[in-house]
């Protein structure tokens, strides 16, 4: 299942490479004088083994949730008018989120089988410097960076129902703060006079603790993003 999505993801930016690229080849634009840019982005982030024990039994189970779907924006500041490199500042947010569910799991030496509902919501919040560079003198095609601090909020929950139709007093779940750093690169070619279409990669390490509930206690991971800038 992870390679079909591994190559579905790489089909999907191959496309939308060929098709920006032949579109951009054809742009009659010339110059950029936008001092601002806005930034949607649409894709998923990788996480290294997130995962969390959900079963209090000898050998105990453990849900996947690595892999999370993720949206957001990103604003920059390009107050070099008209030029081809440019810096400035940027700040992003994002929303990550993931479902799953275990069914007939055998709980402890009780005979009993359960149902594990999981969700994961996850909100981080980021800023710092940012660099872009058109390649071509006709402002086409453009490679840009950013990196900086961010801080993320995350919300885990499982909730447990037994083949008899109960369920246990508490549910298990953790809400967790965290800081750490985000890395972030992309292409993109430009549609119109105001707006371009990419792909990019973000990666982020951040000290978020769900030791409690069986997890880790940081995050590692990396994204790929669909991204749609316009400038104003």
């Amino acid at each position: 299942m992870e390679m079909k999505t591994e190559s579905i993801s790489l089909f999907t930016a191959t496309l939308l490479l060929l098709i920006t690229s032949a579109h951009a080849q054809n742009s009659k634009y010339d110059i950029w004088q936008e001092d601002y840019t806005v930034q949607a982005l649409l894709g998923a982030v990788q996480f290294e083994n997130l995962k969390f024990n959900v079963d209090d039994s000898s050998s105990p189970k453990e849900v996947d949730l690595s892999l999370l779907p993720q949206l957001g924006g990103a604003w920059a500041t390009l107050p070099k008018e008209g030029a081809r490199f440019q810096y400035g500042l940027e700040a992003s947010f994002l929303l990550g989120f993931q479902f799953d569910k275990i069914n007939y799991l055998q709980a402890g030496g009780s005979g009993l089988y359960v149902s594990i509902s999981t969700s994961m919501w996850m909100f981080d919040l980021a800023g710092g410097g940012y660099a872009s560079l058109f390649l071509d003198p006709k402002r086409n095609i453009r490679l840009y960076a950013g990196g900086g601090p961010l801080m993320v909020y995350a919300d885990y929950r499982a909730d447990k129902e037994y083949d008899d139709g109960t369920t246990p007093d508490e549910d298990v779940g953790e809400s967790a703060f965290g800081i750490g750093v985000y890395a972030r690169a992309g292409i993109e070619f430009r549609l119109y006079e105001k707006g371009m279409l990419g792909i990019g990669a973000r990666s982020t390490w951040s000290n978020v603790d769900f030791s409690d509930v069986g997890g880790r206690s940081e995050l590692v991971g990396t994204a790929l993003f669909a991204t749609f800038t316009a400038g104003f």
